[in-house]
């Protein structure tokens, strides 16, 4: 979301250095090594945690009243709407903010009813699998996230398109899952700091679980890269998907899109 379908605005600095701060100074925290932000609250102390989430609160609530459309999402997600492509969400972010996101799109749009949902489902960092379960689904570049929306829309994940702006959470996640497309979006040919500070490494496969099928430097370069593909789509006919019995597409102009079906996260 951050990044993808809003402009960046969470500042993972901030966020880095201010629960380091209170990592370090948690009797628990402070012999652990540093690790991603979102995992470590959860093996500190009661009092480390409670200062965490007032940390979370405080970063994400600017975030939110800062909130800004990326340049080219409302167009993007018309004309995916327009041409019958499930769109869904997966993000770090926690499910009321994504909520907000939704309504400045609706608002963007011109959407005024209230039974109309442009992003179904919404997969956030507080979203639970079922609604007995204790722990939310695990964030990325976990493929929890991603293998879950597949099972709701009852579709293989290389089905879907995953796009996001970080190749060591979105790009690793959507490998990891076995997504038909992994779009590494960098406004501008810019790789922005999303870091939330877990360790990565450096061999060759896991070089390759970063690594995207497709770069774009706006929303509006990859509306263009859909078009392309579902007019190759309408020039060499459609089959039926197996799983779905929805339209996939039989042509491969982009390495990318080998399997764009009518899904996209």
């Amino acid at each position: 979301m951050d990044g993808t379908l809003i402009k960046h605005s969470i500042n993972f600095a901030e966020m880095r250095q201010r629960i380091y701060e209170v990592v370090d100074a948690d009797p628990i925290g402070k012999d652990l090594e540093k690790d991603c932000v979102l995992a470590m609250p959860q093996r500190l102390t009661e009092e480390g945690q409670r200062k965490c989430h007032e940390v979370f609160v405080d970063i994400e609530q600017r975030a939110v009243d800062n909130m800004q459309l990326q340049d080219g999402g409302a167009e993007l997600v018309q004309f995916l709407m327009e041409s019958g492509l499930k769109t869904a969400v997966l993000t770090r972010n926690m499910e009321k903010n994504v909520a907000h996101m939704m309504e400045l799109y609706k608002n963007e749009m011109s959407i005024n009813d209230d039974d109309v949902t442009i992003f179904d489902p919404i997969v956030a960092r507080n979203t639970k699998a079922n609604p007995g379960d204790d722990e939310p689904l695990k964030s990325k570049p976990n493929p929890d996230g991603i293998l879950h929306i597949c099972k709701l829309w009852g579709c293989l994940p290389s089905d879907v398109i995953f796009v996001g702006d970080s190749a060591n959470d979105d790009m690793s996640a959507a490998n990891r899952a076995g997504c038909g497309g992994a779009v590494l979006l960098q406004p501008g040919g810019c790789q922005l700091d999303t870091d939330s500070g877990y360790a990565v490494g450096d061999t060759e496969a896991e070089i390759m679980e970063r690594t995207p099928s497709l770069c774009v430097e706006s929303l509006s370069d990859l509306k263009l890269c859909i078009e392309s593909v579902l007019d190759e789509q309408e020039k060499n006919g459609i089959v039926q998907s197996e799983v779905s019995g929805e339209e996939v597409v039989t042509c491969t102009p982009l390495t990318a899109f080998q399997l764009l079906s009518r899904r996209l996260v």
